[in-house]
């Protein structure tokens, strides 16, 4: 068995232990769709860049790159580069990507010195110690709002609701009415006869000490009380017609 054949073989080894162990292997994904699982070895490269030559040229550079032991025992390079920098008319650009490439074994031997492969070996055997199981991002969940259900608000009567209501109850009937107005106008033809007489006296007096003739006196006083009498029943029948009937309960 050559030395790659032995890497391979302790490669697996050590997939074994950490699957004994429970240490759960981490998801590598790239743009052009390749994706493992498995144990990140080492970082191989962690390379930035910053350059600022003026508000519309600016460039900052990151570059990552693991060694990655998969669930199957093969060895991959996952390359992760962000490239922020200005673009035209000075808006920034935000550049991200990810590859993932199946590595050779003249790869693996150039990795450290010594012996081929002792380096990846070395990183191996220690990884069971060095290695955390991944534990997937949680999501938190989206809150929901609280459905708030508003009580319809009680029926008001409108306006002319009201007024309807109003004017039912305090219009009497139209026979109670017509009563009324009969009763009214009795009373005001009684009322309008008594005050006549008053007038009638009271002005005959005065238009005799006027020196007024007895004919003016009489036709004065005459018109006088009628006019009483006539304004009393009006005023009477007028009353008892808008006068409401009490309720029978």
């Amino acid at each position: 068995m050559d030395a790659y054949e032995q890497l391979l073989d302790l490669a697996r080894r050590t997939v074994g232990t950490l699957t004994e162990k429970g240490i759960r292997p981490r998801p590598f994904a790239a743009d052009d769709g390749t994706t493992v699982e498995g144990w990140c070895v080492k970082q191989l490269a962690d390379h930035a860049k910053d350059e600022y030559r003026g508000i519309n040229n600016w460039e900052e550079f990151r570059c990552t790159i693991d060694l990655v032991l998969t669930a199957d025992g093969r060895f991959f390079s996952y390359t992760e580069t962000w490239n922020n920098h200005s673009g035209t008319g000075g808006q920034p650009v935000h550049e991200h990507s990810r590859a993932l490439r199946n590595e050779s074994a003249a790869y693996l031997v150039a990795i450290g010195p010594g012996k081929p492969f002792a380096a990846v070996s070395t990183l191996l055997e220690r990884l069971p110690w060095t290695a955390i199981s991944y534990a997937p991002p949680r999501v938190r969940p989206t809150p929901v709002a609280p459905v708030v259900t508003v009580a319809p608000a009680p029926p008001t009567a409108s306006a002319s609701g009201r007024r309807d209501a109003r004017s039912a109850t305090a219009s009497p009937p139209r026979s109670r009415s017509a009563v009324g107005a009969v009763l009214g106008f009795g009373g005001g033809l009684l009322c309008g006869c008594a005050a006549g007489c008053a007038a009638a006296l009271v002005l005959g007096i005065a238009l005799s000490i006027g020196g007024l003739d007895g004919d003016t006196v009489g036709v004065t006083t005459f018109v006088s009380a009628m006019v009483c009498v006539a304004a009393g029943a009006v005023i009477g029948a007028v009353s008892g017609w808008r006068t409401p009937a009490k309720s029978a309960r």
